[in-house]
């Protein structure tokens, strides 16, 4: 029993790590992917599942261990700052986990996409990109492709991608950059207290929101024109775009951003082919 206890504990701590980012990458990431790939086996998806929970687990095992002092003031559950592990263990899990993205991306063929992740996140973390609002974009959007291509590779039987595959992969980057900054929103006393720069911290709360709203609106509106899905399709992925958008304009506290990037998150699947387009 006490075995069974620790390995549970243990098990609790690493989805502590990761659950901020499950409904953003590993809910849409399989979704997405088996879309892309179509029908597959168990064996595959659940090698899928553990490639994904690897590689944003050792991401979110760096990222925590550079921003404690953030999370004591946004995400104080976290195993940090709620003292489920040391610093000394924590750097020992992400030299494990890190070991262990690398022997599983080697068996499956993804050591190219490993390295522009693990490069990207090296960027982010300990070069500090992440305190300015465009390389944050843009290195979130290239870990968001490496996300979605290693499971969709995965899922796919290792074949080669087809190019709705690539083109579903690029545009799903082009999003992240162009409106992840909506996941900022609620870390805005964070961000603020470590000098990050974001842009709900860098310009007007009004201007910030508003933009977020034109940009979502005129991916929407691209999206649905590319990817011509049936007219039920797109009303819904329109109402969720809106739906999303209008909660950000109409509530600027930092709870209600919680609730209105959790639509965000909703919102990212139908960004993408839909199996019934």
């Amino acid at each position: 029993m006490y075995i069974a206890r620790r390995l549970l504990a243990h098990t609790y701590t690493l989805y502590l790590f990761t659950k901020s980012d499950i409904p953003l990458v590993t809910f849409p990431m399989l979704t997405v992917a088996m879309v892309l790939a179509g029908p597959t086996d168990w064996s595959s998806f659940s090698m899928a599942f553990i490639w994904l929970e690897l590689h944003l687990l050792v991401f979110d095992v760096k990222n925590q261990i550079i921003g404690i002092e953030e999370d004591k003031l946004s995400k104080p559950y976290r195993p940090f700052p709620s003292g489920r592990i040391s610093l000394q263990h924590g750097q020992l899990l992400y030299l494990c986990v890190m070991a262990s993205c690398i022997v599983i991306s080697i068996c499956n063929r993804l050591t190219a996409v490993s390295f522009i992740y693990m490069l990207s996140m090296w960027l982010y973390n300990e070069v500090g990109l992440s305190m300015h609002p465009i390389s944050k974009n843009l290195l979130c959007a290239i870990g968001y492709m490496c996300y979605s291509w290693g499971t969709t590779y995965i899922i796919g039987r290792h074949q080669p991608m087809s190019s709705t595959s690539t083109t579903a992969i690029f545009l799903s980057g082009l999003i992240f950059f162009t409106t992840g900054h909506a996941s900022d929103f609620r870390d805005r006393s964070g961000d603020a207290a470590i000098g990050r720069k974001t842009i709900p911290l860098i310009i007007p709360q009004v201007a910030a929101r508003w933009s977020l709203l034109f940009a979502t609106l005129a991916i929407t509106c691209g999206l649905i024109f590319f990817w011509k899905p049936p007219m039920l399709v797109a009303a819904i992925f329109a109402v969720i775009g809106a739906t999303t958008t209008v909660k950000f304009v109409t509530n600027y506290s930092e709870e209600a951003d919680r609730t209105s990037c959790r639509w965000y998150e909703v919102s990212i699947v139908p960004s993408l082919p839909n199996p019934l387009s």
